[in-house]
């Protein structure tokens, strides 16, 4: 078995693995066992394999050694073409990085329980949103701001209208008094205007010598 402590030349290339299964999964976690690990090298070999430069990597080519109850262990990933030399870190964290979503699924984790020691979780590729979070409150204050402003014409124009009703509504009401006619003794006559005053056409008829007696 590989050993890191006993290869000075590779442990620079080793990585520590350590996983809480028990913490994110409680009742539901499963044992680390010889298939888990198996899987655990698969997912590595997936991950070097989408990596470009790395299109022959191995299941064997994925060695892990001091692995503990707590579940944590370092692995190195050889060359296929020579499986005496190990793969630099670099190109190991890269293939991580950019698969890191397919490995938590595959132990059903995540970047806190299943942890690469030096490899910080906040350089995993960050989850897209479709629309900007900052475009969709742009929308909302401006549909707000339209909303008001429209509000505010309208009452405006509502206030304007009341407003231009009442002086004709007056102007009517004083036409209707001023025209009034009343009738005595069968002969129409003006009503006084107290403002200009008017002479009643009874008194004025009176000296018309056409209604003078002979």
């Amino acid at each position: 078995m590989w050993r890191p402590e006993n290869i000075i030349d590779e442990i620079q290339n080793a990585i520590k693995v350590r996983l809480s299964i028990k913490t994110a999964l409680g009742d539901k976690a499963y044992t680390w066992d010889t298939s888990e690990e198996f899987l655990f090298k698969a997912m590595m070999a997936f991950a070097m394999r989408k990596y470009s430069s790395q299109q022959t990597t191995r299941i064997s080519n994925v060695l892990l050694c001091n692995v503990t109850d707590r579940v944590s262990f370092w692995f190195v990933i050889t060359n296929s073409s020579s499986n005496t030399t190990t793969i630099p870190r670099s190109d190991v964290e890269t293939a991580i990085r950019l698969n890191r979503r397919r490995i938590n699924s595959a132990f059903l984790l995540n970047d806190n329980t299943l942890q690469f020691l030096e490899i910080p979780s906040i350089l995993a590729p960050p989850l897209e949103h479709p629309v900007p979070v900052w475009l969709i409150v742009f929308g909302v204050v401006l549909c707000i701001i339209v909303v008001g402003i429209v509000f505010l014409v309208v009452s405006g124009i509502q206030k304007r209208r009341r407003y231009n009703k009442k002086p004709e509504e007056t102007e009517v009401l004083e036409e209707k008094c001023e025209t009034v006619i009343t009738v005595e003794n069968g002969i129409p006559c003006d009503t006084l205007n107290i403002k200009t005053g008017q002479i009643n056409g009874v008194y004025a008829a009176a000296d018309d010598e056409r209604f003078t007696p002979l």
